[in-house]
């Protein structure tokens, strides 16, 4: 009777370990960038760090970058959920909605974003338009920022320059006399070496890894606009989930996002020492920085109303009247 009892005993802890064993879950995600790239060491592993910390281990996310789908072609696959998550930025799916890209023009105080509601505005635009569901918008309150081949002549600025940037920074681009022009992110190093761009526009945190500052050594101030990520899962499967589960997702999205901009300031900080010493100089892009981040911003909303129409003229209204 007793070895029976043992048994039994061994058999129900072995279906319990079984049991949850089945009930976890794993994830895919597709990042924009390589593990190169600071936001995707930081903000898209971090996430996964962070959910896989709040669920007990319950939720595994395992990531795969552009080498897997392109950066730029990511948000149907996920979208359609052939992957659970994307960790991407508004300006690489710009065909598809303007909304993304526009954040980069809200103010960056992240708890504000959440109680003003329009946190919540670009959760529910993209559930409704793209069957994605947001978790988490980290952002590096970093921005933006010009890198150089030459120093910038503050008479002749960017005159006859051409200038990699996509559409938001277009006009402060062209404000300064350049000209944007489109390249693909895996030939940009390639691009300024040869002299085919004279510039591009790149968060200022992050570049070191991608070693721009090897071929576009001028560091152009003052930097401008925040940097908005996006990190979003198929809405399907995220209804699919329990609630516990979904509860932990979002407190790691939020957790994320409040751990982000601490995170990014202290990055810049290295990064830039990392590029000076490798010979990059500073020079200037002759606007304050009050200037820059409104021909910033002008633009991102711009981008939002050209590409979502109305949708993109009721977030802008939305954003002004909640004075963000």
């Amino acid at each position: 009777m007793k070895k029976l009892l043992e048994v039994l005993a061994a058999a129900t802890v072995g279906l319990a370990l079984s049991t949850a064993a089945s009930m976890a879950t794993d994830m895919k995600m597709l990042t924009a960038w390589g593990p190169n790239h600071s936001g995707t060491a930081n903000m898209a592993y971090g996430y996964i760090t962070l959910v896989e910390e709040m669920t007990g281990g319950e939720v595994s996310i395992k990531p795969s970058g552009p080498e897997v789908v392109p950066g730029g072609k990511q948000l149907q696959p996920v979208s359609s959920g052939v992957f659970d998550l994307i960790y991407t930025h508004g300006l690489y799916h710009t065909g598809t909605t303007g909304i993304g890209a526009a954040i980069d023009a809200v103010n960056g105080d992240i708890e504000k974003r959440r109680m003003s509601g329009v946190w919540d505005w670009v959760d529910k635009h993209y559930q409704e338009t793209q069957n994605l569901k947001v978790l988490s918008i980290p952002t590096a309150t970093t921005g933006f920022r010009f890198f150089l081949k030459d120093e910038m002549d503050p008479n002749k600025k960017l005159d006859g320059m051409k200038i990699r940037a996509l559409p938001s920074y277009n006009k402060i681009v062209g404000s300064l006399g350049g000209t944007a022009v489109v390249i693909p992110f895996g030939e940009l190093y390639s691009a300024a070496e040869k002299g085919v761009i004279d510039g591009l526009v790149w968060p200022t945190v992050g570049a070191v890894g991608f070693k721009f500052h090897e071929v576009t050594p001028y560091l152009a101030e003052p930097a401008f606009g925040t940097v908005s990520y996006l990190i979003m899962m198929n809405l399907d499967k995220w209804n699919a989930l329990d609630a516990d589960t979904q509860k932990a997702m979002l407190e790691a999205g939020h957790k994320l996002e409040q751990d982000t901009v601490g995170v990014f300031n202290k990055l810049l900080e290295e990064e830039n020492a990392m590029m000076v010493e490798g010979g990059a100089k500073t020079t200037s892009i002759g606007y304050s920085l009050e200037e820059a981040n409104k021909l910033f911003a002008d633009r991102a909303m711009e981008v939002a109303i050209e590409k979502s129409g109305a949708t993109g003229e009721a977030f802008r209204d939305f954003v002004a009247s909640k004075g963000m």
